[in-house]
């Protein structure tokens, strides 16, 4: 493997995929958390993993099995793509091309990019607000069906807006799903109002008591992934998210 190239090993092969949802290591740890929570609540198989030198050198251990820590989940009808380590910038560009060009070869009707937004007031916030960015007009009522706010105005940053920008480029259905996110600490109180957001997208039926039992565990297990990710998050100008584009169109 060259220095540059990056890989999509595929342990289980599935020929065509009908929805496949993205959640990477990000503001609140938002997506992260609620992409795992998905898998576990609806026992989705390891289908595959991503391997590069451009990665940090990681290997996470599970049960006693060391395992590669971006990894591919799923079956015919659902994939879900997540990472227990923060992204470099090193490793960003590849990895959002190769993911968005694996998602086209199989098929993919609808990718569900999940991350949060940083709002300063989000401990004054009970039910966080799930905001939608698309690729198509038509799936405008997509997000109207499932109560989410169409994003008319703003900047994103990170590895949902890499892939964003590739689906644009390569023609594919992408819905970016952006809730309300405390900006320093795990938010699995976000990461439920993005699993609910998702129930409606794609008519499933997953719980999210149980993620909002475990918050405060949540927090403690994440809370060094959560700082990691801060500080790979510092050179990306991350803060821009919070502001309004000067132009308007």
């Amino acid at each position: 493997m060259s220095s540059d190239e990056l890989q999509i090993i595929e342990t289980k092969k599935i020929s065509n995929i009908k929805n496949c949802i993205i959640g990477m290591p990000d503001t609140g740890l938002t997506g992260m958390i609620g992409v795992t929570h998905l898998i576990s609540s609806l026992s989705l198989d390891e289908i595959g993993y991503i391997d590069s030198n451009l990665l940090p050198p990681v290997i996470v251990v599970h049960k006693g099995i060391p395992k590669q820590p971006i990894r591919i989940f799923g079956n015919k009808d659902l994939a879900a793509i997540t990472s227990e380590t923060p992204l470099n910038m090193t490793s960003m560009y590849p990895l959002t091309k190769s993911i968005v060009n694996w998602v086209k070869s199989k098929g993919v009707e609808l990718l569900i990019s999940t991350s949060g937004i940083a709002v300063q007031n989000r401990m004054e916030i009970k039910n966080p607000l799930v905001y939608g960015v698309t690729t198509f007009d038509n799936n405008k009522k997509l997000l109207d069906k499932a109560e989410i706010k169409l994003l008319e105005e703003g900047f994103m940053v990170g590895p949902h807006a890499l892939i964003l920008k590739e689906c644009i480029a390569k023609k594919v259905n992408n819905l970016t799903l952006l809730a309300q996110s405390h900006p320093q600490y795990p938010d699995p109180g976000a990461a439920a109002a993005t699993v609910n957001s998702i129930n409606k997208l794609l008519d499933l039926n997953v719980d999210v008591n149980k993620l909002l039992e475990q918050a405060e565990e949540i927090r403690l297990k994440t809370r060094e992934l959560m700082q990691r990710t801060a500080k790979s998050l510092k050179g990306m100008e991350k803060v821009q998210e919070q502001e309004l584009p000067v132009m308007y169109g």
